[in-house]
């Protein structure tokens, strides 16, 4: 099982939700990598911030990844090319969209050397692949004010 919380806030409203899901004793630390883990849970998390809001992604079922941004197309225009594949350059494709698929993959791979442009996420709708094999499944939430996606691997 996996959960998605948002809240208002960016990046000083993690710890709030964090504090809202589990014990006092929980506590948030970073592995070497970068990746947050907690201390006194069983549940894989993954965290991402924008400006002004926070997602968190607890799952049972393994590593996961989560990213949430807000809309940012001109910025996400200039550098396409290096998070978009070949397939999907050539594409009519939501580049807020690939951008946060791309980034929960990520996180949920946790594969050292894995390029976004190497997460394909156009061959397999609602879902992405990455080249050693794996594929993960993919949840995305638009609003007008941010899109928010959620990667799990599918197994």
């Amino acid at each position: 099982m996996s959960q998605v919380f948002i809240s208002a806030g960016g990046r000083q409203a993690v710890s709030e939700l964090i504090r809202s899901r589990f014990d006092a004793d929980v506590r948030l630390i970073h592995d070497a990598d970068g990746a947050p883990r907690l201390v006194g849970a069983d549940e894989e998390i993954s965290i991402s911030h924008s400006r002004h809001y926070a997602a968190l992604m607890v799952s049972t079922e393994g590593r996961c990844g989560v990213d949430i941004e807000e809309p940012r197309i001109e910025q996400l225009t200039r550098v396409r090319a290096k998070f978009l594949t070949p397939e999907e350059l050539a594409a009519p494709i939501d580049l807020l969209m690939a951008w946060t698929a791309k980034e929960a993959v990520f996180k949920a791979a946790g594969t050292p050397g894995l390029g976004l442009s190497m997460i394909d996420t156009l061959s397999q709708p609602g879902f992405a692949l990455i080249p050693d094999g794996r594929r993960f499944r993919l949840s995305s939430t638009v609003t007008p004010d941010y899109t928010l996606t959620s990667a799990l691997p599918d197994d």
